[in-house]
């Protein structure tokens, strides 16, 4: 079959997607189907070449190339001929206008089958607030939190506030982005600092979310299809889960499965499998939590498109589960309603 693969974008996680989008075109090449590769930064321009996916790095997008994200770009690649005799599309855009229910709900309108989550689900577990609303009402464990507006960063009433409802460390970082772009942890806020970091993040959205800090573990569940895959234990060598820990090679060490009693296991499993289906997720996704000293797993957040390089987290617990790549590829979109 003849599939498109949406990859770059126009989001601060671009370069990370063009990685992803990469790895699938390649694979889905190789089990036979026909791939062209689309990155709406180029409107209705051409596909991306073999030499211009194999040049794509895992770097930060500058202030220059965040200048040139238009979303009328997004209109005009999905709307374009390019698109006229796909079979499916295998959406790897990650961040804003690609993982929010934008895209999804442009090919629901050239009614063009597509992987993942549908509009409303994309764009409800894109609101971290929103989710973490849903979650509490599911009974889903999850760190007390507010919302605030960049503007709101010289209120020093609001923000000595802010410390002394939520007490400990805080969270700081854009309520819909992800990669941690924007995000700050502070372990001893002050005011000033909790201001730098609620300015820093409004950079990258409209609203921000201020977060309690849980020490523990950190753990994510993806998910496929009905099931919950190996869990997978983060623990970078230094610091926290940052951009450069995530995608600089030897930074971070990953457990899959995790050392974990089967009891745990269980526990955290269902509650991945749960907050995938309170968001209405389809397919697949992946659920990160905190697993504190007692044991207690506190859901952070759902990633609808989460990485999806050959050495990314989904993949990793696949492959435990004996799944390949290419397989997984194909898997995700049976789970999507496909056909192949």
């Amino acid at each position: 079959m003849k599939i498109a693969v949406l990859l770059g974008g126009l989001s601060p996680e671009r370069n990370i997607s063009l990685l992803s989008g990469r790895a699938a075109a390649f694979a889905l090449r190789e089990r036979g189907h026909t791939v062209i590769a689309l990155d709406p930064l180029r409107g209705n321009g051409a596909p991306l070449t073999d030499e211009e996916l194999r040049a794509a790095t895992a770097r930060e997008v500058t202030d220059e190339e965040r200048a040139q994200f238009d979303p009328a770009k997004l209109l005009a690649c999905v709307t374009s001929s390019h698109l006229d005799d796909v079979d499916a599309v295998f959406i790897l855009l990650h961040g804003q206008f690609g993982e929010d229910g934008y895209v999804q709900s442009l090919l629901d309108m050239r009614g063009i089958p597509y992987t993942g989550s549908q509009m409303l689900a994309s764009a409800t577990a894109m609101d971290k607030g929103l989710s973490k609303m849903l979650f509490q009402v599911a009974g889903i464990p999850t760190a007390q939190w507010v919302t605030v507006t960049p503007d709101q960063h010289d209120d020093v009433e609001l923000m000595d506030s802010i410390i002394n409802e939520i007490k400990g460390g805080l969270v700081v970082k854009p309520n819909d982005q992800g990669s941690t772009v924007g995000m700050t942890i502070l372990h001893t806020p002050t005011s000033d600092d909790l201001a730098a970091a609620i300015k820093l993040a409004g950079k990258f959205s409209s609203t921000i979310l201020v977060e309690r800090f849980i020490p523990g573990r950190e753990l994510t569940v993806p998910v496929l299809g009905t099931e919950a895959l190996p869990i997978i234990e983060i623990e970078p060598k230094a610091g926290y889960y940052d951009f450069e820990n995530k995608y600089t090679k030897g930074r971070t060490e990953y457990h899959c499965p995790a050392d974990l009693s089967e009891e745990v296991e269980e526990h955290v499993k269902n509650l991945a499998v749960a907050a995938h289906n309170v968001l209405g997720c389809r397919a697949y996704s992946r659920v990160d939590f905190r697993l504190t000293e007692d044991l207690m797993p506190v859901c952070l957040e759902v990633n609808t498109i989460p990485g999806f390089t050959e050495t990314s987290l989904l993949p990793m617990a696949a492959r435990e589960s004996g799944i390949e790549f290419g397989e997984l590829c194909e898997a995700i979109m049976r789970e999507s309603g496909i056909e192949l």
